[in-house]
C-alpha cells in the first residue's frame, strides 16, 4: 500500500515540496546511510555489557587402584572492571551514535541539495525547450511568408533559403533541448529510487518569493546546527572519550572467584581419610609488567587532537561557504531582478516591429533575423537567471543549514 501523496503516475504533477518529500522517504542511496544509525545503537547496547561470570566445575577419580578419595567441585568467578572502563565504553559509543545521526542528517542536507538542484535543472531545461519552439515557430511562420513572397517576386531566392536554414537550424536546436530536458528528468527518477518509474512532470517556473538574509545571523546558526559541525565536533568528544577508556584500560581488572569441593572418603589402609567439603575464594590481577598499554594511549591522545583540528577544519568550510552562497545569492538575485522588468515586453516589441517593417519591405530579413535571435537570447537569458538565483537559494540554505525553499507554481 503506498503513503498517501506518494508520487505513483506519470501523469501527476510534482510540486518541488512533493519531489523533496518523496526523495527522502524513497531515495536508496539515503536508506544505506540510516542502516549506520541502526548498526552504532547496536554498538551502544554492546558497549553497556558488563563481562560475564565464568562458572567451572570438575572432579577427580583414581584410576591407579590405590583406594584413593574421589573429589567433585564447583567454582564461580566474576571479573570487576576497574578505572570506570564501562561508563568511558559507554561514552564512546554514544557519541559515535550521536557522530552517526549528524552524518546522516549531513547526508540528506547534501543529497536534498543536489536533488533541489536537479529539479531545478528539469524545470529549467523545459522552459527552455518552450522558449526555443515558440522561436521555431516564428522562424516557421517567417519561412512560409518568404515562400510566399518569393513566390510571388517579391524577393529574391536567397532571402527564402536564408530564412529556411534558419527555420531548419532552429528545428535542430531545439531538438538538442529536448533531448537535455529528457536527461534532466531521468536524474529526477535516479533521486526518486523507484526503479521503472515514469517520468515525472515538475510544474513551476522558478519564481520565487523575497528573501533578505543576515549573514552574521546564518553563521552564528550554522556553526551550532549544521550537521557537518555536529558530527566532526561529536566525533572530537568520541576521541576524548576513547582517551580516557585507554586511560582507564591501563588499570588492570580484578577477577574474584569462589569455589566448593567435596571429598569422599578415602579407603586406602595406609591413609585412610573421611569425607569432607571444602569452601575456597581468592581473587587474581594480571601484572601490567609487559603491557602497560602505553602505545594505545598515546595513540588515542593524538586521535583526540587530530579530531579537534578537523573540528577546527570543518567549521572554517562551513563558515567559507556561507560567505560564498551568500554572495552567489546576492548576485544572482540582482541579475535576475533585471529581466523581472520591461525588458522582455521590450523586446518582443522589437521582434514584433521589425516583423511589420518586413512585411511591409521597410526592413531587411537579416533585420528580423537578428531581432529574433535577440528575443530568443534575451528570454534565454532570464530562464538562466532565474535558474542560477533558484540554484543560489538552495546552495545557501544548504550551507546554512536552514530548509525553506519553495517556488511557485505555474
Amino acid at each position: 500500500m503506498r503513503a498517501e501523496g506518494s508520487l505513483d503516475a506519470a501523469t501527476s504533477k510534482l510540486t518541488f515540496r512533493r519531489f523533496i518529500d518523496e526523495v527522502a522517504r524513497s531515495n536508496v542511496d539515503l536508506a544505506v546511510q540510516r542502516y549506520n544509525v541502526s548498526i552504532a545503537e547496536a554498538q551502544l547496547v554492546a558497549a553497556r555489557v558488563s563481562p560475564n561470570p565464568t562458572f567451572s566445575a570438575g572432579g577427580t577419580r583414581d584410576v591407579s587402584g590405590k583406594q584413593q578419595p574421589a573429589t567433585e567441585n564447583a567454582a564461580l568467578s566474576q571479573t570487576i572492571e576497574i578505572g570506570g572502563k564501562r561508563h568511558f565504553r559507554v561514552s564512546v559509543a554514544t557519541r559515535n551514535l550521536l557522530a552517526s545521526s549528524a552524518t546522516v542528517e549531513d547526508f540528506f542536507r547534501t543529497l536534498r541539495g543536489a536533488a533541489a538542484s536537479a529539479y531545478i535543472d528539469a524545470v529549467a531545461s523545459e522552459m527552455i525547450v518552450q522558449q526555443k519552439r515558440k522561436a521555431v515557430d516564428s522562424l516557421q511562420g517567417l519561412a512560409e511568408l518568404n515562400r510566399i513572397r518569393f513566390k510571388e517576386g517579391d524577393i529574391a531566392e536567397v532571402d527564402y533559403n536564408q530564412a529556411s536554414v534558419d527555420s531548419l537550424q532552429a528545428q535542430g536546436d531545439l531538438s538538442s533541448s529536448e533531448t537535455t530536458a529528457s536527461t534532466a528528468l531521468l536524474a529526477l527518477v535516479q533521486f526518486l529510487g523507484r526503479p521503472g518509474l515514469p517520468l515525472p512532470h515538475p510544474v513551476s517556473d522558478l519564481r520565487i518569493s523575497g528573501r533578505n538574509f543576515k549573514l552574521p545571523v546564518l553563521l552564528k546558526s550554522a556553526i551550532q546546527t549544521r550537521p557537518d559541525v555536529v558530527a566532526a565536533r561529536h566525533i572530537h568528544e568520541s576521541a576524548l572519550a576513547s582517551m580516557g577508556l585507554t586511560r582507564a584500560n591501563r588499570l588492570p581488572d580484578v577477577t574474584f572467584n569462589a569455589g566448593l569441593q567435596q571429598n569422599e572418603s578415602g579407603r586406602n589402609p595406609l591413609n585412610p581419610s573421611p569425607n569432607f567439603n571444602l569452601l575456597s575464594g581468592g581473587f587474581s590481577v594480571p601484572l601490567p609488567i609487559f603491557n602497560s598499554f602505553r602505545g594505545e594511549y598515546l595513540a588515542a591522545a593524538k586521535t583526540a587532537l587530530q579530531s579537534e583540528k578537523t573540528l577546527q577544519s570543518v567549521e572554517l568550510k562551513a563558515e567559507v561557504d556561507i560567505r560564498q552562497n551568500f554572495e552567489r545569492y546576492r548576485l544572482a538575485q540582482t541579475r535576475a531582478a533585471k529581466y523581472e522588468g520591461a525588458i522582455l515586453d521590450l523586446s518582443a516589441k522589437v521582434l514584433d516591429a521589425r516583423l511589420a517593417a518586413y512585411k511591409t519591405g521597410s526592413a531587411t530579413l537579416l533585420d528580423v533575423l537578428i531581432a529574433q535571435k535577440a528575443d530568443t537570447d534575451v528570454r534565454l537569458a532570464a530562464i538562466d537567471a532565474q535558474s542560477e538565483r533558484a540554484k543560489a537559494l538552495v546552495a545557501l540554505e544548504q550551507a546554512a543549514n536552514i530548509w525553506d525553499v519553495d517556488f511557485l507554481i505555474r
